[in-house]
């Protein structure tokens, strides 16, 4: 299996981390800086050419008055039946009020997306040493790309 792996960071230490391990190889994988938000900015990809998104507490790092924007436009660099995957804290996370199960569906599906999977994951955590429980809340969800439709 050929694969090539991009991925990007609003941190440059983040992607010096990445670019520092031992077995980082740019002929497999290219890290880079960039601030997905910046609708002006390009990718050193073209329009849809990726099989595969990962946001892993991603979007909940962004002003939500931006999300939609950063999912539409990354969503246009996905090929047709291309993933979107998606995971961030979860309506009620302990401090957390971020993502609502329906919240993340509308996201997604207004970019065009199709709903593969969308998931909520409760977890009580309890840290025994502090004598702490923890209530966790996660949302994790797969779209995919639809094709176009066929020309009748």
């Amino acid at each position: 299996m050929d694969a090539f792996l991009y991925c990007c960071d609003f941190s440059p230490c983040a992607i010096q981390l990445v670019k520092d391990h031992p077995n980082y190889d740019d002929s497999v994988c290219h890290a880079f800086v960039h601030d997905i938000c910046e609708e002006v900015a390009s990718f050193p990809f073209p329009p849809q050419s990726l099989d595969v998104i990962l946001a892993v507490f991603v979007l909940s790092s962004i002003h939500p008055d931006r999300i939609q924007g950063v999912v539409n436009r990354l969503s246009t660099y996905l090929k047709h039946g291309g993933m979107f995957l998606f995971r961030d804290y979860g309506r009620y996370d302990l401090s957390q009020l971020r993502f609502k199960k329906e919240e993340v569906h509308d996201l997604f599906a207004n970019a065009g997306l199709e709903e593969v999977q969308n998931l909520e994951d409760r977890r009580l955590q309890v840290n025994r040493g502090k004598k702490v429980a923890m209530h966790r809340v996660w949302m994790q969800s797969k779209y995919r790309k639809l094709y176009p439709p066929s020309p009748s």
